[in-house]
């Protein structure tokens, strides 16, 4: 234990000594709040854009009115009435012109050479309106189903107009039934942002710091300082010691990050903001969710780490760092690429899959806990799965990590380093 100790000490010392930890943690708290205070900052540019001269206003409004096509009506059944300003209104930005049925073939034309035209050709069957919709390319002009609703609020008005129906009950009859949607569980929509930059700044840490730990290794070996702990501490307690010291060090900024985060969020996130509709919703931060979010930090990094110890053990120079841990990276970005396209549908068969293989999980799990119920079964099947790996993964490690870890020249490869894990029986 003492071993484990004196490793982790120095190592955590070393590193949080060095001027990139601590510019890489002053920049990341910065950005930390600029990113949290965009909102605020937006919101604040809109207020101030609301004094507007009557100049800007009138430029707005021309270019509001700026039109982008005319539809052709022929109505030859007289199914309108002859009255187009509903629709004109209800397309501000087209024109519409009515035109007799002896043009069509003519209005074809021109539609077919041009985009901004378009023809609706209105008739009936059974006493109800159809109509044929023509434009140049699809997406062309109005909406067909806008446009649909809007002929038959037309042709019903007048039909209970005939009808001698009073216009307030006529307006009654066609308006739309309003709802609301109230989510009894987790609001699965609100929590999606959240749970997606939990799943990001969780990738995020656990590269970054395992990659922390390969650099380690990779830079002892070339200051000759390994060669000094290999004679006074066994490997093991060098790998182990290397990585709780990284992990500690990469908690202790996560922690700082939140923090810093939740604060600026309090001071200065304004009310009721919404990222494409939605709004942001903290609310599923509960004292487990968050206790979550941390036991996975440390079995993701636990797992991670440990293939990144032995990728820094097969390298003689820090230089040759990236290369060894090609395949580590490629690994842990499909993970989360899985987690990531799973948020989608938390409680999908992908869903479930992802945020129990052991690659995946770190970055899934925490996320599908804010988004929606998950059941006790599948959190504990997670953990499970994540610590017979680590378990795994670490005996292996240890003991190519034991025969690799004086190694110098050439990078080794993966038969190499399966014939150190052989031979080191």
């Amino acid at each position: 234990m003492k071993e484990f100790l004196t490793v982790l000490s120095y190592t955590f010392k070393e590193n949080s000594r060095k001027k990139t930890f601590i510019i890489s943690t002053v920049i990341t708290l910065i950005l930390t709040v600029l990113i949290v205070s965009l909102p605020a900052i937006i919101k604040s540019f809109d207020k101030g854009g609301t004094n507007k001269t009557q100049e800007q206003v009138k430029l707005e409004e021309a270019s509001k009115q700026s039109l982008k096509g005319v539809v052709f009506v022929v109505d030859s059944k007289d199914m309108l009435k002859g009255d187009l300003n509903k629709l004109g209104l209800a397309f501000s930005e087209y024109e519409f012109k009515s035109e007799s049925a002896d043009n069509i073939d003519k209005v074809k034309n021109n539609v077919k050479e041009q985009e901004t035209y378009s023809l609706l050709v209105l008739d009936e069957k059974n006493g109800i309106p159809t109509f044929d919709y023509l434009v140049k390319q699809s997406g062309s002009g109005p909406e067909p189903y806008a446009v649909s609703r809007v002929i038959k609020n037309i042709f019903v008005t007048n039909l209970l107009k005939t009808a001698n129906v009073p216009d307030d009950i006529s307006a009654i009859v066609q308006s739309d039934v309003s709802y609301n949607v109230n989510e009894l569980g987790k609001r699965k929509v609100n929590s999606y942002i959240s749970s997606i930059i939990i799943s990001m700044l969780l990738f995020f840490a656990i590269y970054y710091y395992g990659y922390g730990v390969a650099m380690s290794v990779a830079s002892e070996k070339t200051s000759r300082v390994m060669e000094l702990l290999v004679t006074s501490t066994k490997p093991s307690k060098i790998i182990l010691g290397k990585s709780a010291a990284m992990g500690l060090l990469g908690l202790i900024q996560l922690f700082m990050v939140v923090s810093t985060g939740a604060l600026t969020y309090k001071l200065t996130f304004p009310e009721n903001f919404a990222i494409a509709g939605q709004l942001l919703d903290f609310s599923n931060f509960t004292p487990f969710s968050l206790m979550m979010i941390v036991v996975y930090f440390l079995l993701g990094y636990s797992l991670y780490a440990m293939m990144n110890a032995v990728a820094g053990a097969s390298v003689s120079k820090a230089e040759d760092v990236n290369s060894s841990i090609m395949p580590i990276s490629m690994i842990s970005i499909v993970g989360f690429y899985m987690g990531y396209f799973s948020l989608a549908v938390p409680k999908s068969s992908i869903a479930i899959v992802s945020s129990i293989i052991p690659f995946s999980a770190p970055f899934s799990m925490p996320s599908r806990i804010l988004a929606t119920e998950v059941p006790v079964w599948q959190i504990a099947a997670s953990i499970f799965s994540l610590l017979i790996t680590i378990i795994f993964i670490a005996w292996i490690s240890i003991k190519i990590y034991s025969s690799a870890i004086l190694h110098y020249g050439k990078r080794l490869k993966l038969k190499d380093l399966v014939k150190m894990s052989n031979s080191n029986k």
